[in-house]
């Protein structure tokens, strides 16, 4: 898999001259540089850093429905929880899935022209970003406003939910993508922020880059898998 630098671009918003068609640049392409990195920071931070809190917080069912009610009421407890919910993780996951719809709607599919490692790697990511994107919806609507009792997240009920086989296949699918959708992220952000240069660094990000999306989606899976054994296993939609 060649890492040296990212392949050719597969986007072309404008950033100060006029595109391909001759009209001239919107604010959004001529700012493209500045919301491009706060796109990509906004991926690692808070973003990412809620996403490994998230595993952590949920991995306390590893030692059982009681743990795991303890951490969860202590999660709910934190004060102002739902202004800290919308500024630090509603509003700029919200921009970040709008921009990367933007970036997405620039993009062109050629990975069968360049039909090589990171050119395929970047049309995952994209894929990746819409199905982390969908499975965060689904995972708030159900958890954030279905699934609560007494304040907080009911272990029964979450266990109830993630019991049933196709909602855990469906987990299944976003804690992978979303796992490498964060992990590729990393990789890219280190570039587009200046801090990996060079074909070695790149190669080394991306062997670290990678092993953390292997084990995100391990430990993602085990959560799922915990979940389902407290329930006492699969309820399957056909009985």
């Amino acid at each position: 898999m060649s890492t040296a630098t990212a392949p050719p671009p597969e986007t072309t918003p404008a950033t100060g001259s006029p595109d391909r068609t001759g009209s001239k640049p919107n604010w959004v392409q001529r700012h493209h540089f500045f919301l491009r990195r706060l796109h990509s920071l906004t991926g690692i931070v808070p973003i990412g850093g809620f996403l490994l809190f998230h595993f952590y917080e949920n991995g306390a069912i590893f030692y059982g429905v009681e743990a795991y009610d303890e951490m969860s009421r202590g999660a709910r407890e934190i004060r102002y929880l739902e202004v800290l919910e919308i500024v630090i993780i509603f509003l700029p996951l919200l921009y970040h899935a709008l921009y990367g719809l933007f970036i997405a709607s620039y993009a062109r599919n050629n990975t069968m022209s360049y039909n090589y490692g990171r050119n395929n790697l970047f049309m995952w990511q994209r894929v990746t970003g819409i199905i982390t994107m969908l499975f965060i919806l689904y995972h708030v609507w159900q958890f954030r406003f279905n699934a609560f009792r007494a304040g907080h997240a009911d272990p029964d009920a979450v266990a109830a939910v993630m019991s049933q086989a196709h909602i855990f296949a469906f987990y299944i699918i976003g804690i992978v993508a979303s796992s490498f959708h964060l992990g590729n992220g990393i990789w890219t952000f280190l570039i587009t922020w200046g801090i990996t240069i060079g074909k070695r660094a790149q190669r080394i990000s991306q062997m670290v880059t990678t092993a953390i999306s292997i084990v995100l989606s391990l430990v993602g899976v085990g959560i799922a898998v915990a979940f389902v054994s407290a329930a006492g296993g699969f309820v399957w939609p056909w009985r």
